[in-house]
């Protein structure tokens, strides 16, 4: 089944939406197989290509699953750290919280400093309406 799911995740082309969905739901059945570790991986990047898509909805989506990978495999969702981080930047406020929610997740001991800079310096350039958000997650990292 693995080499199916494999098959699949690589010669789907995400330009269309059909495209995508057949990758999200390849995506969810990677994601619910317990003993996939290699293909996880493929399964994790397929999501950070998400997160450079321009359409609103299939970033969400690909935050949300990220959210779900972290507890299973950390270092694939940390190699996306730089695109999650843009995603805390973007125009839609619901993309920002869900980003910044992942951000806070992703912090451990090795990246507490450099992710807490990014926040405080996009703190200074924010929305007003994201400012009370952000200071939140960035005392809270403080605190973890």
């Amino acid at each position: 089944m693995n080499d199916i799911l494999a098959q699949v995740a690589t010669k789907t082309e995400s330009n269309k939406n059909a495209g995508n969905a057949i990758l999200y739901e390849c995506v969810k059945i990677i994601m619910s197989i317990e003993d996939s570790s290699g293909i996880r991986v493929l399964a994790i990047n397929i999501l950070g290509r998400f997160l450079s898509n321009r359409d609103n909805n299939v970033r969400y989506v690909a935050l949300n699953m990220l959210m779900k990978a972290i507890s299973v495999d950390d270092q694939a969702v940390q190699s996306h750290r730089a695109t999650i981080l843009e995603c805390v930047k973007d125009s839609d406020a619901s993309i920002r919280k869900r980003a910044l929610e992942l951000v806070y997740l992703l912090v451990n001991g090795t990246n507490v400093k450099p992710l807490t800079k990014e926040l405080i310096d996009y703190l200074h350039v924010s929305d007003q309406d994201f400012k009370g958000d952000l200071t939140e997650k960035i005392c809270s990292i403080v605190e973890k």
